[in-house]
């Protein structure tokens, strides 16, 4: 794959594992292992709400 540019070294400092795995169909599904990543970024302060939350929110009330 470096060959082709399908993909290039990196110096980053953070990265993620990837595995190449073969579907039932001959296909290929390309997996990225982001959980190391994900153990240290930051939580948002203020997330975003979820749907059901903004339906309950707006239920009732007549302009919007």
């Amino acid at each position: 794959m470096l060959q082709t540019n399908q993909i290039r070294s990196s110096n980053a400092p953070w990265s993620s594992s990837v595995i190449i795995h073969k579907k039932k169909d001959g296909g290929i599904r390309f997996l990225v292992d982001c959980r190391k990543l994900n153990s240290v970024t930051k939580k948002d302060s203020f997330p975003q709400p979820t749907t059901e939350e903004l339906l309950h929110r707006l239920g009732g009330h007549c302009f919007y």
